[in-house]
């Protein structure tokens, strides 16, 4: 006997859900957006500027090439602070084609540091979540 569509209908709900690290995530994620004309290759770090230490920097959080277009999600890349706990500084460093930048966002809680890769240079920031 073949199963109905109707049967496996919880399945793409489940694998959808699965997927949504915003619902479970405590932890920061970061999204590398690439909004300029064409494919970057892109190296990207967060690091607490409280464990941030110039002579043995971090392993990058990300590297790889971003298609224009197209946003990449990189998981648990800082802490979020408590509820009633002040903000992490967090040191952002990208580097992509001939840009490069290194800013402090402040984290206030979970969400996502923002990168927007643009035709005119980068954009870093912090968006909490909902």
């Amino acid at each position: 006997m073949a199963l109905s569509r109707r049967s496996f209908l919880p399945l793409p709900v489940a694998v959808a859900l699965a997927g949504c690290t915003s619902l479970t995530n405590d932890e920061v994620e970061m999204a590398i957006e690439n909004r300029s004309g064409g494919s970057r290759d892109v190296t990207a770090t967060a690091t607490p500027v409280a464990e941030y230490d110039a002579d043995d920097p971090p392993e990058p959080d990300f590297e790889g090439t971003v298609p224009p277009g197209s946003r990449q999600l990189i998981p648990d890349v800082a802490p979020s602070p408590g509820d009633g706990e002040a903000a992490i500084p967090v040191r952002v460093h990208v580097v992509t084609g001939p840009y490069e930048d290194v800013q402090e966002v402040d984290v206030t809680g979970t969400g996502t540091i923002d990168v927007r890769i643009t035709r005119n240079g980068l954009e870093m920031f912090f968006a909490g979540q909902d």
